[in-house]
This record gives structure tokens, C-alpha cells and sequence, in this order.
């Protein structure tokens, strides 16, 4: 053990708990376990909060997505998918319709899908009422989104009443006329489904057929979703369809389809670590704080030191490492409680959201380990920084 490190850590062991400067001491060790707790719960609330809602989206957006670069529609027929992590695959037409139900009108998307569209969605787990269209043989049916249904007043005992759906009739070349503007269907509601408001609130599903023949685009898609056997490889089969398919195509994987929500949740998790890390760095005064007073209360020991042969460099290193060893065990200290508090919350749900109709009942957690990376580099960083500073400076004037 060399000799700067032994003094440190005698100086950081001591018992002279009565002395001010070593309370002082104790307190900026305990203003960075608290930090670094602090870091911990709150990236990993964060991270329960994007789980859950990127969770919300997943169940209705595919791995990925083949659109058409040039136009709405495109003949699936002309295109042929073959790779061996496609698990399943679906055709898909959206267009913008008019709904009337009794009463009332809303404004919402058809999307009509291919019978192999329950396998790329687990649809049966989003489902609120009712059933899905592949249990009934009629084509003219729907599972409503459950937004739409709340704005058409479709309650769970009336929902089985016929759904008027209108769409612009592709014919007719002058829309003035109502009669002849628009093309009507009937769809008979099955079922509801809830997976976030804002797509509830947007979508109907329809068997393919039913909106190919009213909006007169026969054998015509918008889109076809893929399944992977494995999530891992979604960016390396992007590229390899992207190649295959060419200028023609456009693929999407799962976070370009919501690119603007992923930026979002990005963005405000950053800004959330840099104003921690901020607060982080003015408990960090504390440190420079207890290692100025220590080394101003040592000056007697620091010229004992300098009598045995001791160099200005080993006096910077003493109290720099005695600081060090305070911040390594205040971030050991926060990892603990962070980590341990997080793990019951995730466990047992200690703490609930309240009252309020959320989503979930209790604040959701997510413990990952580049976030237990970041933090201690980050409070590490910080606390070398705090350190290296007052020990440089005060060394030279009290050397």
C-alpha cells in the first residue's frame, strides 16, 4: 500500500466523529448518496414511463412497415418478401371515412387488414368488448377503437347495430353532389379495443375485402406489416428489404413509424438527467467544501509530512484520494438505495398514481444497466472534478 493512500484513508477513517470537519465530512458523503439515489429512482421511473407507453404503441405498429414511395396504393402481387426472420406478414388499406352511427358522425380511419394481421398483434389481448373479425364469417364487420365509440355513443348493450360508413366516391369527378359524392357501406360492430387514446380514438379494423370494394381499389394495399421472429434483427432486416426492394419502397421499423415520439421521449430523458446532474453538481460543493476545511485543519500534519520527505505532489494526493474514497462510498451508498427502492417499486408497487384513471395503478419502474453506467461515471466524473480542484490549489499554498 503505498504512502499517500494509507494516510488518506487514515484521515477518512478516523474516530474523531466529534470534530466539525469530519461531520462535515460525513454530510457531503451522504449529499452524494442521496444524488445518486436520486439519479437512480428517477431514470428508472422514467424508463417504466416509456415502457409502458411505447409498449401501448408496439401493440398496433409492426416491426416493420413497406409503403409505397410513389402514391397511397401499390399491387402486392408485384413484390415478393422472402427472408427467414419473417415470422408473419400482413396486407393493409387505411382510408379517411365518415362514420354515422344512429345519431352521430365522427370522422375517423378504416383500417382494413388481411387475416393474418391477429398474428402480428396478439389482438385478442387489446380487445375490450366483444370479439375480433375472424370470428365470424360475414366480411361486413369492424372492431372500433375505443375512442370512436365513445364520441358515436356506442355503448356495450347497443354496439350491434349497423355502422354507416361513408367514403369518397373515386367515379365521380364533381363532389357537389351528396347523393353521388360518396360511397355507403354497412359494417356490423363485433367488438372494441383500447391500446392508447390517441389511436382509439382514430381506428376502425375491417376485414381487407370490405374496404377494397367500397373504395373501389381492388387487389390494392397501403402497406404491408411484418412480424420478426426476433425483435434484435429488425434493423438488419430493414436494410436487407430496403435492398432488395429499392427506390420503389419505403420500409419503416418500429421507431421510424413513431419517430416523433421516440425524439420526444429521448429528449426529455436527457433533459432530465442534465438538471439532476446539475443538482448533482452543487451538492458536489459540499465535497470541495469538507476537503478546503480538512486540508486547512490539517496544516500541522501537512508540515510533520513535509519533515519525512514528503512532496507537494504526495500532499495533493493524500487529500485527493481521502475525497475520493468519501465519494466512492457515497455512490456505493446510492446505488444501494436506489437500486433497492427501485427493485421494491418494481416488485411490490409500494407507491400507487392515485386516483385518477391512469393507466396503471402504480408508478411503473425499469432498472437498466447503461442507466447504473451513466450515473456512476457521470457522479464520478463529477466528484474527481470537486476533488482535483481545492487539493491542487490548497496543496500549493500550504505546502
Amino acid at each position: 500500500m503505498n504512502f499517500p493512500f494509507l494516510i488518506a484513508k487514515r484521515y477518512f477513517s478516523t474516530k474523531k466523529n466529534s470534530n466539525f470537519v469530519h461531520i462535515i465530512s460525513w454530510v457531503s458523503l451522504l449529499g452524494v448518496a442521496i444524488g445518486t439515489a436520486a439519479l437512480i429512482l428517477v431514470l428508472s421511473v422514467f424508463n417504466g414511463f416509456e415502457d409502458l407507453i411505447l409498449k401501448m404503441y408496439n401493440s398496433f405498429d409492426p416491426h416493420l412497415k413497406i409503403t409505397s414511395a410513389e402514391g397511397k396504393v401499390f399491387d402486392p402481387s408485384k413484390i415478393i418478401i422472402n427472408n427467414s426472420e419473417i415470422e408473419a406478414k400482413a396486407y393493409v388499406l387505411e382510408e379517411k371515412v365518415l362514420l354515422k352511427y344512429q345519431e352521430k358522425e365522427f370522422i375517423a380511419t378504416v383500417k382494413g387488414v388481411s387475416p393474418s394481421y391477429k398474428q402480428l398483434t396478439n389482438f385478442d389481448s387489446i380487445l375490450v368488448d366483444g370479439s375480433y373479425i375472424d370470428s365470424y364469417e360475414n366480411k361486413n364487420v369492424a372492431v372500433v377503437g375505443r375512442g370512436v365509440a365513445y364520441y358515436l355513443s356506442m355503448g356495450l348493450g347497443t354496439m350491434f347495430e349497423q355502422l354507416q360508413v361513408f367514403v369518397p366516391n373515386r367515379s365521380v369527378k364533381i363532389l357537389l353532389n351528396p347523393q353521388t359524392a360518396f360511397k355507403k357501406g354497412s359494417i356490423l360492430p363485433v367488438g372494441i379495443f383500447g391500446i392508447q387514446a390517441e389511436i382509439d380514438a382514430q381506428y376502425i379494423i375491417t376485414p381487407l375485402s370490405f374496404i377494397q370494394n367500397l373504395a373501389e381499389r381492388e387487389n390494392k394495399i397501403s402497406a404491408i406489416e411484418i412480424k420478426l421472429k426476433n425483435a434484435d434483427e429488425m434493423l438488419k432486416v430493414q436494410e436487407q428489404l430496403k435492398v432488395k426492394l429499392g427506390d420503389k419502397f419505403i420500409v419503416k421499423n418500429r421507431f421510424e413509424q413513431q419517430e416523433f415520439l421516440y425524439k420526444i421521449l429521448n429528449t426529455e430523458k436527457l433533459a432530465v438527467f442534465l438538471i439532476l446532474a446539475f443538482i448533482m453538481i452543487i451538492a458536489t460543493f459540499n465535497i470541495v467544501g469538507s476537503l478546503s476545511m480538512l486540508m486547512l485543519d490539517k496544516k500541522e500534519d501537512i508540515k510533520t509530512l513535509k519533515s519525512f520527505g514528503a512532496t507537494r505532489s504526495d500532499i495533493k494526493t493524500i487529500f485527493f484520494n481521502k475525497s475520493m474514497l468519501t465519494i466512492i462510498l457515497g455512490i456505493f451508498i446510492g446505488f444501494s438505495i436506489g437500486l433497492l427502492l427501485a427493485f421494491l417499486q418494481q416488485t411490490y408497487g409500494f407507491i400507487s398514481m392515485g386516483s385518477g384513471g391512469f393507466v396503471v395503478n402504480t408508478y411503473p419502474v425499469v432498472i437498466k444497466l447503461t442507466d447504473v453506467f451513466v450515473v456512476s461515471i457521470t457522479v464520478l466524473f463529477i466528484g474527481l472534478l470537486a476533488s482535483w480542484y481545492p487539493a491542487k490549489v490548497l496543496s500549493r499554498k500550504l505546502f
